[in-house]
């Protein structure tokens, strides 16, 4: 059944990085069931092809680290649909892996100002009008990094697990109106995955290394990140809050 507001209205869902990636599956899970999509992302060309192919998706360029791209998101939300039911804060980076001596501030800083700040700023500007509504969901991506650290990534999984710990401090400050939860991927076949790992000879060897180390012996797919999206983000889960969610093919066991 869709996912449906009061008055039987479509709920408003807001995607930060929903050009592509998992955000992209996750912006077509949403909508599949009926809900108003806003897209935030930097990626113009992949965000307004998603915009023109489906009739529930809007796209807004915006660089998600900075609060006035959230204060347009929330005016082009209740502008056109009068409120915003969930926001999806997906958009992130992971770094070059090398270990922690070998990196610099500035990669530091970039990291956790993608992957971190976004989350403070979207409950600075959406909680409070979500406790107005009276009803509201967050959902953080995260990452198995959290749990299960790689070596060469700790800025990256700290980064991640900052945003883990806040997502259910807030859902201890914001309960029972507002729920806030995490999604735990492995490693994705994304392109994120595919940047990092490059092209060259070695490329498929290092692949299926990756595949190799998860139990289910496949990557995470964005479809698997999707679903999940849709169960915390529909009243299937309306008593689950301040938990993550492992979508991991079991490599966090």
């Amino acid at each position: 059944m869709p996912l449906r507001a009061k008055m039987n209205t479509p709920r408003v869902v807001i995607v930060t990085g929903g050009a592509d990636g998992f955000g992209a599956a996750i912006v077509d899970r949403f909508s599949r069931e009926g809900c108003k999509v806003i897209i935030l992302d930097l990626d113009q060309v992949k965000g307004e092809s998603k915009q023109r192919a489906d009739q529930n998706i809007e796209f807004l360029l915006g660089d998600v680290t900075r609060p006035e791209t959230w204060q347009n998101a929330l005016a082009l939300a209740q502008t056109t649909h009068g409120r915003v039911d969930v926001v999806v804060n997906n958009a992130g980076i992971t770094h070059d892996p090398s270990p922690i001596h070998t990196k610099s501030l500035l990669e530091y800083e970039k990291t956790f100002n993608v992957n971190v700040k976004p989350v403070f700023i979207s409950a600075q500007v959406f909680a409070p009008v979500m406790m107005q509504q009276g009803h509201g969901i967050f959902i953080n991506i995260t990452s198995t990094g959290c749990t299960r650290p790689r070596p060469g990534f700790a800025i990256y999984n700290a980064s991640k697990a900052a945003v883990e710990v806040a997502t259910k401090t807030m859902a201890l400050e914001y309960a029972p109106a507002v729920r806030f939860n995490c999604i735990s991927p492995a490693v994705g076949n994304t392109s994120m995955l595919q940047s990092s790992i490059r092209n060259g000879a070695d490329s498929r060897q290092r692949l299926r290394q990756v595949e190799d180390s998860l139990p289910m012996k496949r990557l995470c797919q964005p479809v698997d990140i999707a679903n999940a999206a849709w169960y915390l983000g529909s009243e299937q889960s309306s008593f689950v809050t301040g938990t993550t969610l492992e979508v991991d093919g079991g490599r966090g066991v």
